[in-house]
C-alpha cells in the first residue's frame, strides 16, 4: 500500500498525468492504479475523482501529455511525402519512449486536431479506400516499429549468424523512414 506523501501545493491534472505516465513507463499499465497514483502525488485516492472521471479519462490524459511531446522542425516541408515521412519519425520516437502506451497509438482523443491525417490523405486526392488503407498501414507499421525498437522488446536473434543477429538486433530510425517513404510514394503513384 502506497502512503500518500503530504501535498503543500494545489494539485492539477497535469502532475496527475505526467505521474501516471512515468508510472505506466517504468512498471506498465498494470501498476496504474487510482490508489498508487494517489500516494505517488501525496492525496487520497477519492482525491483524484475532483480532477478525473475515470480511468478512461486518466489514459485520455496520458495520451495527450505524451503526444506533446512530439517536436516537429519549422518550417515543417512543404512536400507532403516529406511532411508525413517527419511526422512519423517523431511520433515513432515518442512512441518508443513510452512502449506501454504502444496499444493505444491509434487512440483518439478530444484534443487530438481536426482534421486527422485521415482527412489530409483524402484532401490530396486519395481514394477513400487508398487514404484508409495508407492511414491504417503507416500506423501498423510505426506502432510495430516503435514496441520493437524500445527497451521493452527484445529481438531473439540466437538462429542466425553473428553478423547478422547484429543487425537484425538494431532497428534504425533510416530504415523505418525509407519504409514510410515507400508507402507513401506507393499510395502516391496510385493517385
Amino acid at each position: 500500500m502506497v502512503t500518500p506523501r503530504k501535498r503543500t501545493t494545489p494539485l492539477t491534472t497535469d502532475e496527475i498525468y505526467a505521474t501516471a505516465l512515468t508510472i505506466v513507463d517504468a512498471d506498465g499499465l498494470d501498476a496504474l492504479t487510482m490508489r498508487r497514483l494517489a500516494g505517488e502525488v501525496g492525496v487520497e485516492a477519492a482525491s483524484l475523482y475532483h480532477h478525473i472521471p475515470n480511468k478512461d479519462a486518466l489514459i485520455g490524459g496520458m495520451l495527450v501529455k505524451m503526444r506533446s511531446e512530439v517536436q516537429l522542425p519549422e518550417p515543417l516541408p512543404e512536400d507532403w511525402i516529406d511532411l508525413f515521412v517527419t511526422i512519423f519519425a517523431e511520433y515513432r520516437r515518442v512512441l518508443s519512449a513510452h512502449p506501454n502506451l504502444v496499444i493505444y497509438a491509434g487512440k483518439r482523443v478530444e484534443s487530438d486536431p481536426s482534421p486527422d491525417g485521415l482527412q489530409f490523405l483524402l484532401q490530396l486526392g486519395l481514394s477513400e479506400d487508398d487514404a484508409v488503407g495508407l492511414w491504417q498501414s503507416m500506423i501498423a507499421f510505426v506502432t510495430g516499429f516503435s514496441l520493437f525498437s524500445s527497451r521493452a522488446a527484445e529481438t531473439d536473434t540466437s538462429n542466425q549468424p553473428p553478423g547478422l543477429a547484429k543487425r537484425l538486433a538494431e532497428w534504425r530510425d533510416e530504415t523505418a523512414d525509407k519504409t514510410v517513404r515507400a508507402m507513401l510514394e506507393g499510395y502516391a503513384a496510385s493517385r
